[in-house]
């Protein structure tokens, strides 16, 4: 619901709207930034859950993407909807603390190029990981488990406002 909401009120404001996936031991760009909404809807209804989570390959690759959408003369948000749970390195293979501290450089890399960021908490239990990572990024935190729909739309929109017109 809460994307949703989100993906509506970027509609309407003409936004555009990346999908990058991040699972096994890469992250992908599924959907490179469009208007179509429906697009959008497609992309994120196919993405599977569970497996190993490549968070630095998924900040990585939010970096290189928001770079692309600043040379166009946009202005990139970055919404995470993770557990913050990173236990797959850069190079893919699983190890937990190489990991966390991969995700960490990157998330600080994120944060100096002035990108804007949420994370939204998709674990059972927030207040882990996924805020942690929150604060690598200087990113807003909400948990998915503890907010509606309404109150994510709505941080995500005035973020949004914040960092200018957003891509």
């Amino acid at each position: 619901g809460a994307v949703e909401l989100i993906l509506a009120d970027c509609y309407v404001r003409r936004d555009r709207v990346a999908v990058i996936a991040f699972r096994s031991k890469s992250a992908e760009i599924l959907l490179h930034p469009t208007r179509s909404l429906q697009r959008a809807k497609r992309s994120l209804a196919e993405l599977p859950g569970g497996g190993g989570t490549p968070l630095t390959a998924a900040i990585e690759t939010t970096l290189a993407l928001a770079d692309q959408v600043k040379r166009t003369g946009g202005v990139p948000l970055a919404v995470f909807l993770t557990d913050g749970r990173a236990n797959i390195t850069r190079d893919g293979t699983p190890d937990k603390a190489k990991a966390l501290s991969e995700t960490e450089s990157a998330a600080k890399a994120l944060r100096a190029s002035g990108i804007k960021s949420l994370v939204i908490d998709l674990s059972d239990r927030p207040e882990g990981a996924a805020k942690t990572l929150a604060a690598a990024l200087d990113a807003l935190y909400l948990p998915l488990p503890h907010a509606e729909a309404n109150t994510i739309s709505t941080h995500v929109g005035a973020a949004m406002k914040s960092a200018g017109r957003s891509s």
